[in-house]
C-alpha cells in the first residue's frame, strides 16, 4: 500500500516503548499484533523494525525468523516455514508493519481475518465444518476464488493454526490474509468527447454501472433516484461517510442537477449499483470479492468500477483471480485504477489483472499525472496501464459526510475537487457505459478492445504511462476497426541472450464497418531497434479481418532493458492504437544454496532468505532436498538461513547461518553449514531461573545499508550463529549483541508469578559470535537491582513490564517482557556498564478473554545502572495527568508539518503515560481555524505557512478511568510557530502543569485541609518557571469551579468538603510569550 525500498534482515530485538534514538523523534504508541499462529508481536511505533515476541501458550520454545523487507518487519514462526515454502500461505500474514497499517493490530481488531481456498469446490462444506471445529468463524462464500472468508478470535488463533498446519489439516489449498485495498467534471467530461456522444442519443440510459467503493450518498441531487445499494462492510448502512464513492459515482452518472448541469457525469442517464465495500480504514479483500460477485453475477452489471487498489505481490491474488474469472464467466468489464504510486513498475492490484481495463491519469492537457502509477506490470513486464483518462483536479459530487477533498469554489456544499487514478477510472467506466448502450451485444472484452483501439495516444507519453492513450469517446462510438490483441506484451527475454531468437505475434484487425479500409501501419516509441512489422499497409474488407505479423528481436547489439511503443494504424480520420512491449532481461546467474544440518546431511527444515542490501530483490527459496537454485541479477547479495537442528519441534536448537556479502558474477554456490556455526549462550547467577526469551544477532553496514542477522528462541540449549562458505573477501566489521530474559522456574507464562526478573544484554564483537562463540556467565557483583512496585486498585489486575535495552547512540538493541499480577512487587536485575542503558514500560489493567489489557501504560526514560547498585521505582500511582519526558518530541514541527502526540496519563512518579482504552479526540487550530481533527491521541497538519502563527492543540479523553480516576481529561496547548530554519524535526514550545497531592494507595487525600504542590515542565520533562500559574478545583465533577490561590513556591492550600467525593482540577500556566496550557482532569483524586 506504500512505495517500499530497501531490505535488511534483522533479529526481533525491541519492545513496546517509544524508540529511543539519538535525536528524539515524533512520538507514537506501541502496537501489538497477534499473528495467525496466536503469537504476539509488539513494536514500539508503527514504523519500527524491532519488536518483542510473545509466543502463544504452549509455544514458548518456538523459534522465529525475522526480516525487514523494504521497511516492513516480518516475523515468521518456525512452523509456518513449510507452508510458506510451498506457497500455500500468504506472507502478509506475518508482515507486522502491514498488519498495523491495515488496522489489524490488537487494539483495533479482535480477530485475524483470512481468505481460505478449498482444494476443490466439492469439499467446501466439509472444509468449513473442519475450520469451525478448530475455532474458525466462516463468513462470506467467495466462489470467484473457490474460497470462504474466515476469521479467528485472537485468543483462539493457535487452535485454528494447529489445524491448518497439522498433518490432518482440512482440505485447504491456500490461506491468504483478508487484506485491505484503499479507495485511491466540467472540463474532463468534454475532454474525453462525451458531449458529442450525448448528441448522438447515447447518455447511458438503461445502463447500470456498479461502483464498488465507500458507498454513495443517495440524497445528493445529482444521484437522487438512481442508486441501488448493497452494504458489504461492518458499517450500519451503504451511505458514504467518506466522500470517495459519491465522487466516483457522480463522475460516471451524475446529472449535474445541483450545478445547473455544469458538473454532469460521463453517462448522466445511467444508474448506479452501489456496492459499499470500503470503510474508513480501507476495503477488505473479502468485502470486495463479495461485491464483485454481487455486481457481476447477482445484478448482471456490464460495467464495474473499482477505484481502489493495493500493492501487487508475486502471483495471482484473490482479487486478481476474481477479476479474470468473473470477466470470463459473465462478460463484465472491470474498470480499475492503476494506482497513485508515480514510479515505474508500481501498478496496483487488482488493476494488474489480465482482464482488467486498467486506467492511468492525465491532466487537462493529456500529460501523464505525476502521481499516476507506471508500468510495466511487476514480475512479467506486461503492459499496464491499458488506457488513461483525466484524473487531476476533478470536480464531482460531494457527499454530505465527506472528509476528503477541497470544496468546489462555485458550489462548496455539493461538489468537491479530488485527484488520482480513482478519479480517472470512472471517466472510462462512464465511457464504457455509453459504448455498451450503443452496442448492447458487446461483451466486456470487446468494450475494452474498442476503448483501447480508439484511444488518443500522446507521442510524448510512454505506453507504460498511458497504455493505448487517453480515452476518446469522439472516436470510440464510431470505431469500426479494432486490433486483437488490444495490446501485445512479449514479456521477458531471459539471460543469457546468446540463444535469443526473434519472437513473433499475430495482430489481427477486425472491420465491423460497411466499407473496406486500407490501414497504414507505423511504429512509434522506442521500437525502431527491436520491433518490425511484416506489412506497412493492410486492407481489411468490410465485415472481415486481416492480420499482420509483429516481430520483436532482441538479438544483436540491443542493450538490456524494456522497449515499448505502439502500432498506430490509420485510414483517413480513423485510428487504431495498439501498445507493444518487450523486456530484455539483464545479466543473471544461478545462485545455489546448500543447507547442511549438524549431522552433515542436507537439511530440509530451514527458512532461507536472499536479498540485495539497499535493493529491491528479495526471495525465500526452498526445496525439500535442502538444496535450491534461483536466478538472480548480477550484483551483491546477502543470505541468511535458519536451520532447525533439533530432533524435537520446539525450535530450541537453532542455527542462524549467513553470508552478508556474496558477489554474483557467475553461477555461484553458497553452503550454509550448521556445523560451522558457533554456540551462543548467557547465564545469570541464579539456579532457580529459566530463560523466557533468548536472542543473538550481528549487524554491519554494507554499501551504506545497515544489515543484521540473528535468531530468537525460547532458550539457549543449542543456539548457534555462523558464516556461510565461501568466506567473503573484505567482510565489513560486525557488531554483535546477545540478550535474554529470565524468571523463576514454574512461575507461569511470561514469569507471571516470579518475584524477580533478570535482564541481560551485552555487546560482543560479531566476529567472536560467529567464529569463536560466546558463553557468558554473569556474576552477582556485575548486576544492578531495582525494586518495582506496581500499584493496582483491585486484586484481579494483570500487569506487563517490558525492559528495553538501548545502546550509547540511543538505538534500541533488544527488549524483553515479563508478566505480573497487580498490585505487585518484583525485583529486577540488570546487566550493567556504560554501553547499555535500560528503559522500562509497564501496563496495568484487566485482561479480557484474549489476554489483552485494557488499562494505561507508562514508560521510563533510559538510564545506565552501576554494578552492584540498588534502586526503587513505583508505577501507576495517582494522580494522573500530562507528563513529558526527553525521549520524544511530543509536539513538534518539521518544515510545513506539525505533529502532536499528547501523553495525558502520566503517573505520580512522572512516567509518561497513555491509555488507549479511553475515547480520545485531538484537534489542531491555526489562528483559531480548525486544520486537523483526528480520533486518537495524535493530531497534526501539513502545508502550513512559513510565517509565524498562533497554534492550539486540544485533546479530550473520556472513559471509566484507571482506578475510577481521571475519567475525563482535556488539555489545551497554545504556542506560536513559524517554519524552522533547519530541516530536522524540532520541538515546539509546550508547557505542562504537574500536581502532586499527598494520596494514599486508593488515590485519596485524608483530612480536611491539605497542600496541592504544582510545578511546570517543558517538553523534556524539565522543571521550568512560568509567568502565571493558576488552579481551580471542583467537587461536583466540573459543574462548578472555584479558584484556589497559588503561593509563589507553587503550592495551593485546599480545604475539602465534608464527607467523601472526588476532586477535579483545572490547572493553567503561561510564559508570557504566547505559550500557555490549560489542563482539566475530572475526578483527579478522592477526598475523605
Amino acid at each position: 500500500m506504500v512505495v517500499l525500498s530497501g531490505f535488511a534482515a534483522t533479529p526481533v530485538t525491541a519492545g513496546p516503548a517509544p524508540d529511543h534514538t539519538g535525536a528524539a523523534a515524533p512520538a507514537d504508541r506501541p502496537h501489538t499484533v497477534t499473528l495467525v499462529s496466536g503469537d504476539r508481536v509488539t513494536i514500539p511505533r508503527a514504523d519500527a523494525t524491532t519488536a518483542t515476541i510473545e509466543p502463544a501458550a504452549g509455544r514458548e520454545r518456538m523459534s522465529f525468523t525475522t526480516s525487514v523487507v523494504r521497511g516492513h518487519l516480518h516475523v515468521v514462526p518456525g512452523d509456518a516455514a513449510p507452508m510458506l515454502r510451498a506457497q500455500q500461505l500468504d506472507r502478509r500474514l506475518f508482515d507486522v508493519t502491514e498488519l498495523v497499517a491495515l488496522g489489524y493490530d490488537d487494539a483495533q481488531r479482535p480477530t485475524v481475518p483470512m481468505i481460505v481456498r478449498y482444494r476443490s469446490a466439492g469439499t467446501a462444506a466439509q472444509t468449513k465444518r473442519a475450520l469451525a471445529a478448530a475455532g474458525g468463524r466462516t463468513g462470506r462464500d467467495l466462489p470467484a476464488v473457490r474460497g470462504v472468508a474466515v476469521s479467528a478470535r485472537k485468543d483462539r488463533a493457535t487452535t485454528l493454526w494447529e489445524a491448518l498446519t497439522g498433518e490432518q489439516r482440512p482440505d485447504v489449498q491456500h490461506v491468504w490474509l483478508d487484506g485491505r485495498t484503499r479507495p485511491t467534471l466540467d472540463v474532463s467530461v468534454p475532454q474525453i468527447g462525451a458531449p458529442g456522444v450525448w448528441q448522438a442519443g447515447y447518455t447511458g440510459k438503461g445502463m447500470a454501472v456498479a461502483v464498488l467503493d465507500s458507498g454513495v450518498d443517495e440524497t445528493h441531487p445529482d444521484l437522487a433516484g438512481k442508486v441501488t445499494s448493497r452494504n458489504f462492510t461492518t458499517e450500519a448502512t451503504a451511505a458514504d461517510v467518506h466522500g470517495h464513492g459519491t465522487h466516483v459515482a457522480s463522475t460516471i452518472a451524475g446529472t449535474g442537477a445541483a450545478s445547473g448541469g455544469k458538473y454532469k457525469g460521463v453517462a448522466p442517464e445511467a444508474t448506479i449499483l452501489n456496492g459499499k465495500v470500503c470503510e474508513p480504514r480501507g476495503c477488505t479483500d473479502s468485502a470486495v470479492l463479495a461485491g464483485m460477485q454481487w455486481a457481476a453475477v447477482d445484478r448482471g452489471a456490464r460495467i464495474i468500477n473499482l477505484s481502489l487498489g493495493g500493492t501487487d505481490y508475486a502471483g495471482v491474488s484473490p482479487l486478481e483471480e476474481a477479476v479474470n474469472t468473473l470477466s470470463e464467466q459473465t462478460g463484465a468489464l472491470f474498470v480499475i485504477a492503476a494506482g497513485n504510486n508515480g514510479a515505474d513498475e508500481t501498478i496496483d492490484s487488482p488493476g494488474s489483472a489480465d482482464a482488467a481495463l486498467t486506467v492511468g491519469a492525465v491532466d487537462e492537457s493529456d500529460r501523464t499525472a505525476e502521481f499516476s502509477s507506471r508500468g510495466p506490470r511487476s514480475f512479467d513486464a506486461a503492459i499496464k496501464p491499458d488506457i488513461a483518462a483525466p484524473g487531476v483536479d476533478i470536480v464531482a459530487a460531494r457527499s454530505s459526510g465527506s472528509t476528503i477533498g477541497q470544496p468546489a469554489a462555485d458550489f462548496p456544499g455539493t461538489y468537491q475537487s479530488l485527484q488520482g487514478t480513482s478519479m480517472a477510472t470512472p471517466h472510462v467506466a462512464g465511457a464504457a457505459a455509453l459504448l455498451a448502450q450503443q452496442h448492447p451485444d458487446w461483451d466486456g472484452a470487446r468494450l475494452k478492445s474498442v476503448l483501447m483501439a480508439s484511444a488518443k495516444p500522446d507521442p510524448a507519453a510512454h505506453p507504460f504511462e498511458q497504455g493505448a492513450g487517453r480515452v476518446d469517446l469522439s472516436r470510440a462510438g464510431s470505431q469500426a476497426v479494432t486490433s486483437e490483441p488490444a495490446s501485445v506484451s512479449f514479456g521477458l527475454q531471459h539471460w543469457p541472450h546468446d540463444r535469443d531468437t526473434a519472437l513473433t505475434r499475430t495482430v489481427t484487425y477486425h472491420n465491423t464497418g460497411v466499407a473496406d479500409v486500407q490501414l497504414h501501419l507505423a511504429l512509434t516509441g522506442d521500437t525502431t531497434t527491436v520491433f518490425r512489422l511484416s506489412e506497412t499497409t493492410l486492407t481489411v474488407r468490410a465485415g472481415d479481418s486481416a492480420s499482420v505479423t509483429l516481430t520483436a528481436d532482441t538479438t544483436g547489439p540491443v542493450s538490456p532493458g524494456g522497449y515499448a511503443g505502439r502500432i498506430i494504424a490509420t485510414a483517413g480520420d480513423m485510428r487504431v492504437s495498439t501498445p507493444i512491449a518487450i523486456e530484455k532481461e539483464d545479466e543473471r546467474y544461478a545462485l545455489t544454496l546448500r543447507n547442511i544440518g549438524l549431522d552433515g546431511n542436507l537439511a530440509a527444515n530451514t527458512y532461507t532468505e536472499v536479498f540485495a542490501p539497499g535493493g529491491d530483490f528479495q526471495a525465500a527459496p526452498w526445496h525439500p532436498s535442502g538444496e535450491v537454485t534461483i536466478r538472480v541479477p548480477r550484483g551483491r547479495y546477502a543470505v541468511q538461513s535458519t536451520i532447525d537442528t533439533s530432533a524435537a519441534a520446539d525450535g530450541t536448537q537453532t542455527a542462524a547461518v549467513f553470508q552478508p556479502v556474496i558477489e554474483v558474477a557467475a553461477d555461484t554456490t553458497v553452503t550454509l553449514d550448521a556445523r560451522k556455526a558457533a554456540r551462543v549462550s548467557q547465564a545469570v547467577p541464579d539456579s532457580t531461573v529459566i530463560t523466557t526469551r533468548a536472542n543473538a544477532s550481528v549487524s554491519m553496514n554494507i554499501d551504506g545499508n545497515d544489515v543484521a542477522f540473528g535468531v530468537s528462541a525460547g532458550g539457549f540449549p543449542d543456539m548457534r550463529l555462523g558464516l556461510a562458505e565461501p568466506a567473503a573477501p573484505g567482510l565489513p566489521a560486525m557488531s554483535g549483541v546477545v540478550f535474554s530474559g529470565w524468571a523463576r522456574k514454574g512461575s507461569g507464562p511470561g514469569g507471571v508469578n516470579s518475584p524477580y526478573a533478570y535482564y541481560a544484554a551485552e555487546f560482543v564483537p560479531g566476529s567472536t559470535l560467529v567464529a569463536g562463540g560466546y558463553q557468558r556467565v554473569f556474576n552477582a557483583r556485575e548486576l544492578a537491582s531495582e525494586v518495582q512496585t506496581i500499584h493496582g486498585h483491585a486484586k484481579s489486575l494483570s500487569a506487563r513490564q517490558t525492559a528495553i535495552a538501548i545502546d550509547d547512540t540511543g538505538s534500541v538493541i533488544g527488549t524483553l517482557r515479563m508478566a505480573a499480577n497487580a498490585p505487585a512487587t518484583r525485583v529486577n536485575f540488570y546487566t550493567t556498564g556504560p554501553a547499555v542503558r535500560w528503559a522500562l514500560q509497564t501496563q496495568v489493567g484487566t485482561a479480557d478473554e484474549q489476554g489483552f489489557l485494557d488499562g494505561p501504560y507508562w514508560s521510563s526514560s533510559a538510564q545506565t545502572h552501576r554494578a552492584n547498585s540498588t534502586g526503587r521505582r513505583e508505577w501507576g500511582a495517582a494522580p494522573y495527568g500530562v507528563a513529558f519526558s526527553p525521549d520524544n518530541l511530543w509536539i513538534s514541527r518539521r518544515a510545513d508539518t506539525i505533529v502532536a502526540v499528547v501523553p495525558q496519563v502520566g503517573d505520580a512518579a512522572g512516567h509518561v503515560g497513555f491509555d488507549n482504552s479511553q475515547a480520545m479526540f485531538s484537534r489542531l487550530y491555526r489562528d483559531g481555524e480548525l486544520i486537523g481533527d483526528y480520533e486518537g491521541n495524535t493530531t497534526g497538519a501539513s502545508d502550513l505557512p512559513d510565517a509565524e502563527s498562533t497554534y492550539r492543540v486540544e485533546q479530550t479523553m473520556a472513559g471509566p478511568g484507571y482506578a475510577g480516576l481521571a475519567t475525563e481529561k482535556t488539555v489545551v496547548f497554545t504556542f506560536r510557530s513559524a517554519r524552522p530554519a533547519t530541516d530536522r524535526q524540532v520541538a515546539l514550545p509546550a508547557l505542562a502543569v504537574r500536581y502532586q497531592p499527598s494520596l494514599d494507595a486508593s488515590g485519596s487525600v485524608r483530612g480536611k485541609r491539605g497542600d496541592l504542590p504544582l510545578w511546570v515542565q517543558d517538553q523534556t520533562g524539565k522543571k521550568v518557571s512560568a509567568r502565571t500559574l493558576g488552579a481551580e478545583l471542583s467537587f461536583d465533577d466540573g459543574k462548578t469551579w472555584r479558584a484556589v490561590p497559588v503561593a509563589p513556591n507553587g503550592t495551593a492550600s485546599v480545604t475539602y468538603p465534608n464527607g467523601k467525593g472526588f476532586v477535579s482540577v483545572r490547572l493553567n500556566a503561561a510564559d508570557g510569550n504566547g505559550t500557555a496550557v490549560t489542563q482539566t482532569v475530572i475526578r483527579a483524586y478522592r477526598f475523605s
